[in-house]
């Protein structure tokens, strides 16, 4: 997503890498991202209140504990939204505790939605059902070009609550996930066992350690890759084998259907 600024404007581009972290560090739904203000963050939490419906905030959602629910976040989550915070102040847009956390008129003043009880600019339903097509779908297509990576292609931004929850299950007692993620332990058994499963070739470490060594493995790719113009168009073959190698060994099989 951050490399993707020779389209987008700086500011946008580091928006959509947001959306990433929120959605995946968060194991939330599509429409909960767009209702986060700064004022659901809680220490080491935060908390899913509203949801994007219909271009409305509703304070419900898809299931039964879908909102009004507390769930924990990741220290690099923290780090990302601290980073992020100070990136929009630095650029003039308000921060205040009940702005959103993902303004809808980065792009300009006409764009997005305003919530009539604040003022605060939030996502239109337009902007929030085209970011998948227009952010996300380009993001994963390049990155499926790296031949360890070509599994991710078609994924979804909902597969980033699929993955979240997934790698919480590593480490986490289920019924905890099921309480933070609004979902039910049921549903994770039906449709994510084999993460515990997996678990038997892979010892669990927590989420936070997980998520920070793929994004330490992907800076020093990134890294390498700037240092060795060449290498950009094509990666050694030792590299190659080795970061494959460590993702195959982590990689379980693709769940057959999507949770509540």
């Amino acid at each position: 997503m951050l490399l993707r600024v020779r389209r987008h404007c700086p500011l946008l581009a580091h928006r959509d890498a947001i959306v990433v972290s929120l959605q995946y560090g968060l194991c939330a739904r599509n429409q909960e991202v767009w209702g986060l203000r700064w004022a659901s963050l809680d220490g080491e939490f935060a908390w899913v209140l509203e949801v994007l419906s219909g271009g409305q905030l509703e304070e419900w959602g898809k299931t039964e504990h879908s909102t009004k629910r507390r769930t924990a976040m990741p220290s690099l989550l923290q780090e990302d939204l601290c980073e992020w915070r100070a990136a929009l102040s630095d650029a003039g847009h308000p921060v205040r505790d009940v702005d959103f956390i993902l303004p809808g008129n980065l792009a300009g003043p006409n764009h997005g939605g305003r919530d009539v009880r604040t003022e605060a600019c939030h996502v239109s339903e337009s902007q929030a059902h085209s970011w998948g097509a227009s952010s996300f779908t380009p993001a994963v297509e390049k990155a499926a070009q790296r031949p360890e990576l070509a599994a991710i292609l078609g994924a979804t931004p909902y597969a980033l609550r699929r993955g979240g929850i997934s790698l919480r299950l590593r480490a986490e007692d289920p019924q905890t996930v099921a309480s933070e993620c609004g979902t039910s332990p049921r549903m994770l058994n039906d449709h994510y066992a084999y993460a515990i499963q997996d678990l038997r070739r892979n010892p669990p470490r927590p989420a936070d350690i997980e998520w920070r060594a793929a994004r330490t493995a992907q800076a020093e790719l990134h890294a390498h890759q700037q240092a060795s113009p060449a290498s950009a168009v094509e990666e050694p073959r030792h590299r190659r084998s080795r970061l494959s190698a460590w993702l195959k060994a982590r990689r379980g099989p693709l769940p057959s259907a999507s949770d509540g």
